[in-house]
């Protein structure tokens, strides 16, 4: 049980960790986006090999964090604040006490990652 607990916590972590290293990968993008303008998709393609949408993505996703910086700690993974951004937007619209709680700045996010299993814990192969 105590194993189980510690994974699901670990994967929280995780998720907070992606979350902010997102955000840190829209700002790269944002910047070179706004440097290399009629550029951008070739950029994207060529020298990160990665897809402009998905660096778009990024930088809308790291929009609404701005907008909203405890969404981070909300346990919401990137991929399901992209599927519900629209939705999460509508409701902070509609329920402005509920929106002013998720735009009040993080004062510190603290993420502990130390985790060891010991070997007799993980499945052994037939």
């Amino acid at each position: 049980m105590v194993l189980c607990c510690r994974l699901v916590t670990s994967n929280m972590s995780c998720r907070k960790v992606q979350l902010l290293i997102y955000w840190e990968r829209r700002s790269l993008y944002q910047q070179l986006k706004a440097r290399f303008r009629g550029e951008w998709m070739r950029i994207c393609r060529e020298e990160f090999n990665i897809c402009p949408q998905t660096a778009n993505r990024y930088i809308a996703c790291c929009k609404l964090v701005g907008a909203y910086p405890r969404i981070v700690i909300c346990d919401l993974s990137f991929e399901t604040i992209m599927y519900c951004k629209s939705d999460i937007i509508d409701e902070f619209e509609i329920d402005l006490d509920f929106s002013m709680h998720f735009r009040a700045p993080l004062r510190e996010v603290s993420i502990r990652a130390a985790m060891n299993i010991d070997g007799e814990c993980m499945p052994a192969v037939d």
